[in-house]
């Protein structure tokens, strides 16, 4: 790496040098700082502070190294860090171990703190070698700023360590998407229908199958029950087959706009093997993801909810085109919560264009809770909690496509509800989901915790 353009070419040492400097200094007070870097030019920038003597590149996850080789007086961190139970990585208590071992003590900085990450974003300013996040290599801003909401780092890390100990059954329908990539030719002259050349075709797991993906990064295990789920899982994640068959909803696309040209799906599931549904309380938390097609019934599902004790329950019936207002969330009663878009609550309610607040109130009325969530596409979400209803306006500023986002903020919106957090946490963590779904075509890949943590240092 280069020297520093502001300072001596000494400042930026390797770490094989950093025992050497230990001994060099040996009465003086040594005091290591730490941290991730996600810009190319941090090293050098650092090296240009007055007040820095040496600096050195880690490429390794946690601050072991240094500290063995340097054995500083103090170890300062980040105050998010503070809260030493909130890093999921466990690399704090580590260091912090290792740093008394040798006489040392960790401190934590006060005052304002400011995201490398967020600024990045937003002044389109990171470079390429950016971690090869493509998060932070955008050419456009992609998410919108909600820094006036005061959430903080605090709060994501604390939900990603509650979720961690979190087991979770998933119940509905896998569903496999298709599409089919056509390049449009004419009408056909006979049948007077859109004529074309197929191009590509993928297949990407949807329905309960990804709810379950987006939550494997987050929480100790899942339980999928569902119907034929085969492709290779994360290991955290097991299937129990309650129906064999395959449920296909085929897309073709026009792939110079992306415009849906017909969609066609596979018939509905006609058998269910009941008796290997599980017991609720087995589980912290139950996803109710019921997508219309067969293979949950309220006669089976409604006695499992009201006898759960221990098994947060949280419910979402999809309303779609081989279903409309045949599938609604009023099918399920008990839940502890809900989610839902507009149109199924309309539908429900059987009014349109209320105001959400209202939507969200007169929905929990009629579905007898106190916890739920309405999404309202570009305009964001709402939660009620206990009477009170708090908006949070969408994350996405710009949208690849909108398919599958409803999905991923039921998974993580429900865990949030799930871990007792408060309505702004639930929309946060539901609405983080969403957005990075829009970035992407359907369900071309499960949302990752470190997806997760990078656009909500972005937008808050």
């Amino acid at each position: 790496m280069n020297a520093p353009r502001n300072g001596p070419p000494s400042k930026l040492v390797p770490v094989s040098e950093l025992p050497r400097i230990r001994q060099r200094f040996r009465d003086k007070r040594i005091v290591l700082c730490h941290g991730a870097f996600d810009e190319a030019d941090r090293a050098r920038q650092v090296a240009a502070l007055e007040i820095v003597d040496f600096v050195a590149v880690v490429h390794e996850p946690s601050a072991a190294t240094p500290i063995e080789a340097l054995q500083p007086d103090v170890y300062v961190k980040g105050q998010e860090y503070a809260n030493l139970v909130l890093d999921k990585s466990a690399n704090i208590f580590r260091e912090k171990a290792l740093v008394e071992q040798h006489g040392g003590r960790i401190e934590f900085t006060g005052g304002q703190t400011f995201s490398s990450t967020k600024i990045s974003h937003f002044l389109l300013s990171s470079p390429e070698a950016a971690q090869g996040d493509p998060l932070l290599r955008n050419e456009r801003v992609l998410f919108r700023d909600i820094a006036d909401r005061r959430f903080t780092l605090e709060q994501l890390k604390g939900f990603v360590a509650g979720a961690s100990a979190l087991r979770v059954c998933v119940l509905g329908e896998t569903i496999i998407d298709e599409w089919v990539d056509v390049r449009v030719t004419n009408l056909s002259p006979k049948s007077r229908c859109v004529a074309g050349v197929e191009t590509a075709k993928v297949q990407q797991i949807g329905g309960a199958g990804v709810v379950a993906l987006h939550l494997a990064p987050f929480v100790s295990h899942v339980r999928c029950c569902t119907n034929r789920l085969r492709e290779p899982l994360p290991g955290n994640v097991t299937v129990v087959e309650l129906n064999d068959a395959p449920l296909v909803k085929t897309r073709f696309v026009d792939q110079e706009n992306g415009h849906k040209l017909f969609e066609c799906k596979s018939d509905d599931i006609r058998q269910v093997d009941v008796d290997r549904i599980p017991d609720f309380d087995d589980y912290d938390l139950v996803l109710l993801a019921d997508f219309g097609h067969g293979l949950l019934d309220r006669t089976e599902i409604n006695p499992r909810i009201a006898s759960a004790g221990r098994g947060f329950v949280a419910a979402m019936a999809q309303v779609n085109s081989s279903n409309y207002g045949y599938n609604l969330p009023t099918k399920y009663r008990g839940a502890r919560f809900y989610s839902l878009n507009r149109t199924e609550a309309e539908l429900c309610l059987q009014e349109r264009n209320l105001p959400v607040e209202e939507v969200a109130a007169r929905m929990a009325a009629l579905l007898g809770c106190d916890l739920l969530a309405v999404t309202d596409g570009e305009r964001g979400a709402a939660i009620l909690k206990n009477g009170e209803v708090y908006l949070l306006p969408t994350l996405s500023a710009s949208t690849v496509d909108t398919i599958g986002c409803g999905d991923a903020f039921f998974a993580l919106s429900s865990v949030a509800a799930c871990l007792g957090c408060p309505a702004g946490m639930i929309a946060l963590a539901g609405s983080i989901g969403a957005a990075a779904m829009s970035q992407r075509r359907g369900n071309d890949r499960p949302i990752s915790e470190q997806e997760f943590m990078t656009i909500g240092k972005i937008v808050i």
